[in-house]
């Protein structure tokens, strides 16, 4: 990042109030800039072309077409300095967030989200990571069916490349972890953990860290999140409580 590491922001928000309450809640961070904002498509290309944010906000219903539509075109001939462009919207739908993330979103959270959630976004989006909402998360996976349990004498054809350092990693970013507990957990560097999950993801043919772990409950390689696993963890600090999914 530029500017003596802040992250400028550029917000794409078809409602005045709600351009005005990311302004005040990004605000209070020394580390993030809103460097400029828009309610209509043509404008936010011209402002994301002469601003050069790291993180676009993206609201879901933006018009005419929808914020989707907007992602795609940013992300076609994106300026130098963009990270990534994160989703915001009133209503989640499961359909919304995997459509979302192919339309190349690195983060996707609800406009009720508590302050801290928007500053966390914006940090692991600029940072090269990926944000998805806690709360979302359980919502995602409960809404699959599991297959029998992971035996590893009877390895599902897609796995069949993947070996089992591969195996340990795709189980734990179906649980929500993060690359540094993810290391920690096995024992291993934060490269590593990077190395496989890149490794996971051109093995599987997926695009992030989000399909990996819908193809891991899929498999019965993990279980969904239960509800109350999906806040914040006892003992984490507040800028740490994110879902990576990238």
């Amino acid at each position: 990042m530029t500017g003596k590491n802040i992250i400028r922001v550029v917000v794409a928000d078809r409602q005045e109030f709600a351009r005005a309450g990311v302004r005040e809640i990004l605000g209070r961070d020394d580390d993030v800039a809103v460097v400029g904002e828009a309610d209509n498509v043509p404008q936010v290309l011209d402002t994301v072309r002469g601003e050069q944010p790291h993180v676009v906000l993206v609201d879901s219903a933006f018009p005419p077409l929808g914020g989707l539509d907007l992602c795609r075109k940013l992300l076609e001939r994106p300026p130098a300095s963009l990270a990534g462009v994160v989703i915001t919207t009133e209503t989640h739908t499961d359909e919304l967030l995997l459509r979302a993330v192919r339309a190349g979103a690195r983060g996707y959270i609800l406009k009720d989200s508590p302050a801290w959630s928007w500053s966390t976004a914006l940090r692991a989006v600029a940072s090269g990571e990926a944000f998805l909402a806690a709360q979302i998360t359980s919502r995602v996976f409960s809404s699959f069916t599991l297959l029998p349990g992971y035996d590893p004498g009877n390895l599902p054809s897609e796995l069949d490349r993947l070996n089992d350092r591969e195996i340990q990693v795709l189980k734990a970013i179906a649980k929500g972890l993060y690359n540094r507990e993810i290391a920690q957990l096995l024992a291993v560097s934060e490269s590593t953990v990077k190395a496989c999950a890149s490794s996971i993801i051109g093995k599987l043919g997926v695009r992030n860290r989000v399909e990996v772990a819908l193809v891991a409950v899929r498999l019965g390689l993990a279980t969904p999140i239960r509800p109350a696993d999906s806040g914040r963890r006892p003992g984490r600090k507040t800028g740490r409580a994110r879902q990576e999914i990238g």
